[in-house]
């Protein structure tokens, strides 16, 4: 913010909705689902959790937002896709597990809906300062009652920490919100369906894990989905403009 000369101008209305997001829903959603992965599987963890664009697409209807057919199928598709590349068995499971990644997939869906109202007004870098802020103010306390923190012990475990915070949740936070300001809530939504495609994908190239032809399959109706539902934006758009 500094190099980029962005001033932190923000009244009482905003902070407060920075610390709910923060201090709130983020806090929540990662505790849910950090906790469904005690009872269920990762993939099928995931797979529920990402029921979240559908949400927000329901929830920004709600609020008025005009969806397209386009739009609906790509969310449809999105996740069909997401169900390939994830490859998970709906066995005997922990009822409790998916009622906390269903959990976790409501609040996140609440969190971006709420963020794209707070976009509007505040600078994207600004927001996610202030939301990682307030996260760790109501996390720190809670980890500190649970056995305080493990700190890494070697030069390596610092890098990997960093990399962690900086590339793997600062860069993608900042970036998904300056996204949405953009295509819109429901949309970046969608396409962040592609974060799943890339883990599967750098696992096969960087630990060798096999990477079936359903998987190659679902990655590319993720994919897919995305261009669906950024094409039906383009034409939403279109149809606006006199």
């Amino acid at each position: 913010m500094i190099a980029r000369g962005i001033k932190i101008r923000l009244n009482r209305n905003q902070v407060f909705r920075l610390f709910i997001l923060g201090g709130v829903l983020n806090l929540l959603q990662s505790i849910f689902f950090v906790s469904a992965v005690k009872y269920i599987s990762a993939g099928l963890t995931t797979l529920l959790f990402f029921t979240h664009p559908m949400l927000v697409a329901v929830f920004s209807y709600c609020e008025g937002v005009k969806l397209s057919r386009g739009t609906v199928a790509a969310i449809f598709i999105s996740f069909g896709g997401l169900a390939l590349v994830l490859g998970t068995s709906f066995g005997n499971v922990s009822i409790l597990g998916i009622a906390l990644s269903l959990a976790a997939s409501v609040i996140y869906a609440t969190f971006i809906v709420l963020g794209n109202r707070v976009v509007e007004d505040v600078n994207p870098a600004v927001m996610c300062t202030f939301v990682s802020l307030f996260t760790i103010v109501t996390l720190f306390p809670l980890a500190m009652i649970n056995g305080g923190l493990g700190l890494p012990s070697t030069l390596k475990g610092w890098f990997v920490t960093a990399g962690c915070g900086v590339v793997g949740s600062t860069i993608p936070f900042v970036a998904f919100f300056a996204g949405i300001t953009v295509v819109g809530a429901t949309t970046a939504s969608i396409i962040a369906n592609a974060e799943p495609v890339t883990a599967v994908i750098l696992s096969a190239l960087l630990f060798s894990q096999h990477l079936t032809g359903m998987q190659l399959l679902g990655g590319v109706l993720i994919l897919a989905g995305g261009t669906i539902a950024v094409l039906a934006k383009k034409r939403i758009v279109k149809g606006a403009s006199p």
